[in-house]
C-alpha cells in the first residue's frame, strides 16, 4: 500500500511538471517545435528508397484559434508540418488531402501562403486530393496545387466570403433589456447585437467582405490560370459537385488519394519514393499533455466555443448551409 501511494505521488508530480512545461512552451511559435502536441514520427505508407512523398491532411474547420486547453491551432500544426517538409531535402513532392468546409479567412490565407512558400523555396510539386468536402477555404488551399484530384461526388465550390452577425434587439426589447454604449466614435460599437444594424455600418462590413472576396478571386485566377471574368461568373457562393467542378476547370482529374500520390510521383522527377505521413509520436510528454488537456478542460461540452462563435464575428471562407 505504501508503494502505491508513492507511485500515485510521482504521477501527480509528473503531471504538475508537465503542466508547467506546457504553459512555458505555448508562448512562442518557435517553442512549438518542442510542444508535446506537435510530436510526430514518420510512418511509411508504401514505397521504398531514400526519396519521400509526404501526405499531409487538412481536416475540419480551418482555424487559427487554440482550444481551451492550449493545444496548438490547425494553422500552427499545418505550418509546422510544412516547415518540416521544407527542411527535409529528401522530400520530392507533397500531397495535400483536404476534407474541409473552409474556415477563418486569416487562418486559411496563412496556410495558403505557407504552401506557396514551400513551392518557391523547394520547387517541389504539390498535388491536391479532395475528400468528401473541399469547399470555400478548403478550395482556397487547393489552388496552391499543381494538380487537383477529386471524387465526382466531392462537395466543393462555395467560392466566397461570409460574415455573420447575431442580433437580439427585438427579443431584448420584449424582455425589457437595454444596453447603453458609451463610445468614442459613432462606429465604436459597430455590429452591436442589441440594436439594429445601420446602413453605413452594413456598408463598412460589406467593404471588408468585398476585399476578402477579391483576394479569393485573385487566388483562383492565379492558381487555376482562369480569366478574372470567368472566376467572377462561377464564384457566386454556390456549391459544386466534383462533376460540375471538372467541367468548370476548378479541378483537373477524378481520383482518390492514391491516384493523387501516383501523380505526385510522376511530377517529382524520381522513379521511386517512400510515401510517408506524420503520425503522433507516443511519448511520456505526449501522454502527460493529453492528460492535462482532459483534466484541465474548462469547457468539456463545448458550450463556450458555441457562445464565442456567436459573439465574435469574423470573416470566413466557409461553406455554411
Amino acid at each position: 500500500m505504501h508503494r502505491k501511494k508513492w507511485i500515485a505521488l510521482v504521477i501527480v508530480l509528473l503531471v504538475f511538471l508537465a503542466g508547467i512545461t506546457v504553459e512555458g512552451v505555448a508562448g512562442t511559435y518557435a517553442a512549438l517545435r518542442d510542444h508535446p502536441a506537435i510530436s510526430w514520427e514518420e510512418n511509411v505508407v508504401s514505397g521504398s528508397g531514400n526519396n519521400k512523398i509526404v501526405q499531409l491532411f487538412v481536416s475540419g474547420v480551418i482555424s487559427g484559434t487554440q482550444n481551451a486547453t492550449g493545444a496548438p491551432s490547425m494553422t500552427e500544426v499545418i505550418s509546422e508540418q510544412l516547415r518540416r517538409v521544407e527542411e527535409d531535402a529528401s522530400v520530392k513532392a507533397l500531397v495535400l488531402r483536404i476534407d474541409s468546409p473552409g474556415g477563418e479567412v486569416v487562418a486559411t490565407d496563412e496556410i495558403h501562403s505557407r504552401l506557396l512558400r514551400l513551392k518557391q523555396v523547394r520547387h517541389i510539386p504539390i498535388v491536391i486530393s479532395m475528400g468528401s468536402t473541399a469547399a470555400s477555404g478548403g478550395y482556397y488551399l487547393a489552388t496552391s496545387g499543381d494538380a487537383i484530384f477529386a471524387n465526382p461526388n466531392t462537395l466543393t465550390g462555395s467560392l466566397g466570403v461570409i460574415f455573420n452577425l447575431v442580433n437580439y434587439n427585438e427579443a431584448a426589447n420584449k424582455l425589457g433589456i437595454h444596453q447603453y454604449a458609451i463610445k468614442s466614435g459613432r462606429f465604436k460599437d459597430i455590429g452591436s447585437p442589441s440594436r439594429p444594424l445601420t446602413d453605413p455600418e452594413r456598408q463598412i462590413f460589406q467593404t471588408l467582405v468585398n476585399e476578402s472576396y477579391n483576394k479569393f478571386v485573385d487566388v483562383i485566377v492565379n492558381g487555376r490560370n482562369l480569366s478574372r471574368q470567368r472566376v467572377l461568373e462561377i464564384a457566386d457562393g454556390r456549391v459544386y459537385s466534383g462533376e460540375q467542378a471538372k467541367r468548370l476547370a476548378l479541378i483537373d482529374q477524378f481520383g482518390d488519394l492514391e491516384d493523387a500520390t501516383h501523380h505526385a510521383l510522376s511530377l517529382s522527377g524520381v522513379e521511386n519514393a517512400m510515401v510517408v505521413r506524420y503520425a503522433d509520436q507516443l511519448s511520456l510528454s505526449k501522454l502527460l499533455f493529453s492528460m492535462k488537456q482532459h483534466w484541465s478542460n474548462p469547457d468539456p461540452l463545448g458550450i463556450a466555443r458555441v457562445l464565442e462563435r456567436d459573439s465574435s464575428p469574423r470573416l470566413l471562407y466557409q461553406f455554411m448551409p
